[in-house]
């Protein structure tokens, strides 16, 4: 059956209200409803809206479900690096009239295996007709942090904490989508891009000490170089993050081939963190009390742009929703 053969409100009431979740404690309003209420759960609200074609981040390995998983998960990722715990989702859904009702259910099942995995609610959203699928998140959340920590504000001095491992995403990325395909461990770790929550702790606890937060989208590189450019200071980096295993292997321990891995790619989803020098230590013990995986790569510099020690200059490119994989220096 194809969603054209059914009514908007078929599909919603005999296939999302599945996958919702429970009404917020104390609420009013809820499924029909065309909005929800809710208490804050922290004195700061945190809002953000992440949207993205289907088309765009389906890698040929992931099925549908994967693909919703890995924007839901985009979405999350927004609110970890502010140091906000993500609670409500709304969810708009373009999709089109000749999609069969399988492949919906599989898209909606994505998202909220995404969702209950991240501990998210989801309370609500809308449904459209579009001939190129799409997912709009907005994404609620609650932090204790009276100053979450901006992308624009990295400090001359403040130590660089890089959360996350990668390379995966820059395989793909440097050696081509075919060639990815047939490496497996590469589409083990990329099938569901995955957050750790347990950052949006630590940065709440520290928000006073991390100067300037970003997460991992469009590539370590690009975040990096973003921070440098809004914050009107530059980057000297000593040591690559840390990468998978195969990663390593694969560049036999070769600094140029890390870095070029490492800092190409997208959707890893780790957080770039500059933290004042007094205030490392106690970032650094809270990661590690979380059981969170870092490395301290570097220092913010006065200038301009990112400087790697050690190695030759490593081209950089960035996801960009128009042209792709677009060079960002």
């Amino acid at each position: 059956m194809k969603l054209g053969e059914l009514t908007e409100r078929l599909f919603i009431e005999g296939v999302l209200r599945n996958y919702l979740g429970k009404r917020p404690p104390f609420s009013r309003l809820g499924f029909p409803d065309d909005a929800v209420d809710f208490l804050p759960l922290a004195p700061r609200i945190v809002v953000s809206v992440d949207a993205s074609s289907i088309a765009s981040v389906k890698l040929p390995w992931r099925s549908l479900g994967d693909a919703a998983w890995a924007i839901a998960t985009g979405a999350v990722s927004d609110h970890i690096a502010k140091g906000s715990r993500p609670a409500y989702a709304l969810v708009s859904l373009g999709l089109s009239p000749d999609l069969d009702l399988s492949e919906a259910k599989a898209i909606v099942r994505g998202l909220s295996e995404a969702f209950n995995y991240y501990g998210v609610s989801w309370v609500g959203g809308d449904t459209n007709s579009s001939r190129d699928p799409w997912i709009s998140v907005t994404m609620i959340g609650f932090t204790t942090a009276k100053r979450p920590p901006p992308r624009s504000g990295a400090r001359p001095g403040d130590a660089v904490v890089v959360t996350g491992r990668y390379g995966a995403m820059g395989y793909v990325a440097l050696r081509g989508v075919e060639e990815a395909s047939r490496t497996t461990w590469v589409v083990e770790k990329t099938r569901r891009p995955l957050v750790d929550v347990r950052v949006g702790t630590v940065i709440a606890l520290n928000y006073k000490s991390i100067h300037a937060s970003m997460d991992v989208s469009d590539g370590l590189g690009f975040t990096i170089m973003e921070i440098s450019r809004l914050s009107g200071v530059g980057f000297r980096v000593e040591k690559p993050p840390l990468v998978f295993k195969e990663v390593y292997e694969l560049c036999e321990g070769r600094l140029q081939c890390l870095y070029e891995l490492s800092l190409n790619g997208g959707e890893e989803y780790g957080v770039v963190m500059t933290v004042s020098k007094e205030g490392l230590g106690n970032v650094v013990e809270d990661l590690e009390s979380y059981g969170v995986e870092y490395e301290v790569i570097g220092e913010v510099v006065e200038g301009s742009g990112l400087k790697l020690e050690g190695v030759n200059k490593v081209a950089i490119y960035g996801w960009d929703q128009f042209g792709g994989y677009v060079k960002s220096a």
